[in-house]
């Protein structure tokens, strides 16, 4: 019998070919001993791409590729058929039209029943799409392994079930400490504190864990070195299909920055950053805290206000940083005195507060003693000692008030009046300062009412040649009609206004009023109008001269503007600047009080004062004081080598303008040449020419 009709023999039975051919899933078909194909069914065709007809025949290997074929790939198939009685393997196999599948194969040897050899049975199944799926999950497994070992700013690890670590990525190093061949299989309670082992914390999370799914906490944890880091843990259970428990997802984060962050915000919060006392949150808190458990009867509650004495000289002359340096050495001085029952604090700025409970006077007066010995012993700082000094007021409770913020205000009117007083730094409450207090505060709001209402109005009083009765000027005089108190002085209102804030629409309104009423009244040659220090910080201060000047009418030259030495240290550049601004207008600037503040010749020096007003206490005793005499002569004398013109304040007496007139001066003002009076009154003595279209004032 020939080969071939051993094939026929071998695929004589029907139903099996039928079936075989019907399957489309599976590449069945035989190969002879040689490997050449000898039959072919329908799954073959569609895995393959070839017919029957195109196949059979044809040597096996045409489904692998050149390189396999030369690598005798396809015979090694067969020769471990038959020497382990199959073959099976995956591998990219060819289609006709030269595209590649991944192919699950499996080759069976097919013996006659006397053992001789009829060819091969081989089975292949189109795998790609498995592979595909299978590639991808691997891909996938990787991309979270290398992720998860990329990781550094959390340790992401496993634990096995008992708890021992399976495995350990590079955030896991980087916040612990440990290698991953230190650390795995060790028990992961190592990263916890002893009391926390001992206390069975470790077992305790994981049983949490297993119960609710889920352990979170935070707490200290501890890494290879022995130092701790404050940490946000989170322990998943992981189980396997079946439900058996694989073990425990385990990740960590060292928060120990952001504690520390949080916890400088509530220091923050609640102390004062350059020199670490309680801010006003935690004095008024701790304030509260003392006024609600006092024993009345039996204690009392001092609390003391602080204000630092020539602060403001300091930051001016050595800059704000020795400045800052103050602040934080005096208050390390104030934090380190403070024993039990005694807070000191810093609002802000140069401003303190402590309080005491105390029951005992000596106690209180120990405790402000401490405190004034703070705020006074010498300090070298800049390299140069600088002696601190403080104004202090005190307030008690339940004597001065019932309730904290008038027991506050209260030890405010007290330092306030040590601010005032020359050699009385230490002052206590007393119920008469809060009268002049609220006698102030209602002054303040009449005087904008009085703004508002048209109260006030201005005298002027001549200025006249001392050695003749030529008028030289005429000063403006803010006056102020109350339509209850009647005429206030401006001694008593002015303080108020430029506490209040109004000086400086009361200046406007000076400036406006006497230039209009100047050139109504034509008063020749000028009129003096006096600035406040808060004019003369204003930038404005230029631009508001001129717009008035232009609205009005009036010559430049007719507007004499008189400042205080006191108002220019001020700012000293800005004021000068300023000054030297309206002086290029054409306006002339007097210098105002001289000899009665700090006088400093610098200020002479850098500015062309146009005039210098002599201050009244020199004239007042010219009569009679030889001192007053010699200081009134050098003044002239400063004034004429200057080339400045020098006016006399305050001239009463005939004797007084006749020793004026002996020493050279200028100019005088003063009762003996005329009392401030309203125009109408100078147009009726013939020193000012009325306006021809105005009715005369009774």
């Amino acid at each position: 019998m020939t080969q071939q009709d051993d094939l026929n023999e071998f695929s004589s039975e029907n139903a099996y070919r039928l079936l075989v051919q019907g399957v489309t899933d599976y590449a069945i078909y035989l190969l002879r001993a040689d490997g050449v194909v000898a039959n072919w069914n329908a799954g073959a065709q569609r895995f393959k791409g070839y017919t029957a007809e195109e196949i059979v025949g044809r040597h096996f290997s045409t489904f692998y590729s050149p390189a396999e074929r030369a690598e005798g790939l396809p015979q090694r198939g067969l020769d471990t058929a038959l020497r382990e009685g199959r073959f099976e393997g995956e591998g990219w196999r060819i289609r006709k039209d030269g595209s590649r599948f991944w192919a699950h194969v499996v080759i069976d040897p097919i013996y006659k029943e006397n053992g001789e050899l009829i060819g091969f049975a081989k089975i292949t199944r189109d795998c790609t799409e498995q592979r595909r799926m299978e590639e991808a999950r691997r891909d996938t497994e990787n991309r979270f392994r290398l992720l998860v070992e990329g990781i550094t700013d959390y340790a992401l690890y496993m634990l096995n079930p008992d708890g021992t670590v399976a495995n350990w990525n590079a955030g896991a190093q980087r916040a612990k400490g440990y290698l991953e061949k230190e650390i795995v299989g060790q028990h992961f309670s190592v990263f916890y504190q002893e009391q926390d082992r001992l206390a069975g914390l470790p077992t305790t999370n994981l049983e949490i864990a297993l119960r609710e799914g889920r352990f979170e906490d935070e707490g200290w944890r501890v890494r290879k070195d022995g130092s701790r880091f404050w940490a946000h843990v989170v322990i998943d259970t992981i189980y396997k299909e079946n439900g058996q428990l694989l073990g425990f997802a385990k990740i960590t984060r060292d928060r120990t920055e952001q504690l520390e962050s949080n916890a400088k915000i509530i220091y923050l919060a609640r102390h004062d950053a350059m020199t670490g006392l309680p801010n006003r949150l935690q004095f008024l808190e701790r304030l509260d805290e003392a006024m609600d458990n006092l024993h009345r009867g039996e204690q009392q509650i001092a609390v003391v206000s602080i204000d630092l004495d020539g602060f403001k000289e300091v930051n001016d002359a050595f800059g704000h940083a020795v400045g800052d340096q103050l602040l934080s050495e005096l208050g390390r001085r104030m934090k380190a005195l403070a024993g039990e029952g005694e807070t000191v604090a810093r609002f802000g700025g140069d401003e303190f507060v402590a309080f005491k409970v105390f029951r005992q006077q000596r106690a209180l007066a120990d405790f402000i003693s401490r405190l004034q010995r703070a705020l006074t012993t010498m300090l070298h700082l800049a390299d140069t000692d600088i002696a601190p000094g403080a104004s202090i007021g005190v307030a008690m409770f339940p004597g001065d008030a019932e309730e904290r913020t008038q027991l506050l205000n209260n030890a405010d009117l007290a330092m306030y009046r040590a601010k005032k007083s020359m050699d009385e730094k230490i002052c206590y409450y007393e119920a008469t300062m809060d009268e002049a207090s609220r006698a102030r505060r209602a002054m303040a709001r009449d005087i904008w009412t009085a703004l508002e209402r048209g109260q006030f109005f201005l005298n002027y009083q001549i200025q006249r040649a001392v050695s003749s009765d030529e008028i030289t000027g005429y000063e403006v005089l803010l006056r102020w009609e109350h339509p209850v108190q009647g005429l206030i002085s401006p001694s008593i209102f002015i303080p108020v206004a430029e506490e209040c804030g109004a000086i400086g629409a009361i200046g406007d309104w000076v400036l406006e009023r006497a230039c209009r009423e100047a050139v109504q009244w034509d008063l020749r040659p000028r009129i003096a109008v006096n600035l406040s220090a808060m004019q003369l910080s204003n930038a404005a201060l230029v631009e508001r001269v001129r717009s008035v000047l232009a609205a009005t009418g009036l010559a430049p030259e007719r507007l004499e503007l008189e400042v205080t030495e006191t108002a220019i240290i001020a700012d000293r550049d800005r004021a000068l600047y300023l000054l030297q601004q309206l002086k290029v207008m054409g306006v002339t600037i007097a210098m105002d009080d001289f000899g009665s503040g700090y006088s400093s010749l610098e200020t002479l020096r850098s500015f062309p004062f146009d005039k210098i007003k002599l201050d009244r206490s020199f004239i007042s005793e010219l009569e009679t004081s030889k001192q007053a005499k010699a200081f009134v002569r050098a003044i002239l004398a400063l004034g004429h080598s200057l080339n400045v013109a020098v006016l006399a304040e305050g001239v009463e007496t005939e004797a007084q303008r006749a020793i004026l007139e002996q020493e050279g001066c200028h100019e005088g003002q003063g009762f003996l040449f005329g009392r401030p009076a309203l125009l109408d009154v100078l147009g009726e003595l013939h020193q000012a020419v009325p306006p021809q279209d105005q009715p005369r004032r009774a």
